[in-house]
């Protein structure tokens, strides 16, 4: 995700995010980050204490950009219509968008090597959206638009060909298509 008005610590936190995402934290080492934004290691510091803070400014600013998608799909809801297009806009935020993409890269490379990466990426691709799913899905059915069901199974129905289908390679192009098909199936099967 390209940010307006780029100054040397958004870089420095652009850069980072490409190559945490391609080789992992592990193995980034603060020269490279410094040579990939242009300046050397002390002006790097200047921004940034140490490589983990710079970790942490990206999971930051990426549960915020996230989070903030998420809402403001959510509070677009009115009925099944609504909620088809939020699900097709959330399903292309997560595998199209450069910056949402990259931050679920870096996360599946590090949650086996970093407990509070595992802990994130499971929080922010398994349970938020089954939890959102659930309080939308809860409304829906006491306004009389979806059938009476489990909130949670539905949730975990409609979300789980979703999370399957966003850990495939971003170049699967039929990905959208089947998901279409899948939102529409969930639907006709769920909804008064």
């Amino acid at each position: 995700m390209e940010r307006k008005g780029k100054n040397t610590k958004q870089k420095i936190i652009d850069e980072s995010m490409k190559l945490f995402s391609i080789n992992g934290f592990d193995t980034v080492s603060i020269r490279a980050i410094a040579e990939a934004v242009g300046v050397g290691n002390s002006a790097l510091y200047k921004h940034f204490k140490s490589k983990k803070e710079i970790l942490e400014a990206i999971v930051s600013y990426s549960v915020e950009y996230y989070l903030a998608m998420g809402h403001k799909q959510v509070v677009k809801i009115q009925n099944a219509e609504d909620l088809k297009t939020a699900c097709l806009t959330m399903f292309d935020f997560q595998t199209k968008d450069e910056w949402m993409v990259m931050f679920r890269r870096l996360l599946i490379i590090e949650q086996f090597k970093n407990p509070e990466m595992a802990e994130i990426y499971r929080k922010f691709f398994i349970e938020l959206p089954i939890e959102t799913q659930v309080q939308i899905f809860s409304q829906l059915i006491a306004k009389g638009i979806m059938k009476d069901g489990n909130e949670k199974v539905l949730a975990m129905e409609l979300y789980a060909p979703f999370y399957l289908y966003h850990l495939f390679s971003e170049s699967q192009p039929d990905l959208r298509e089947l998901f279409e098909i899948h939102v529409k199936n969930f639907w006709d099967r769920n909804f008064e």
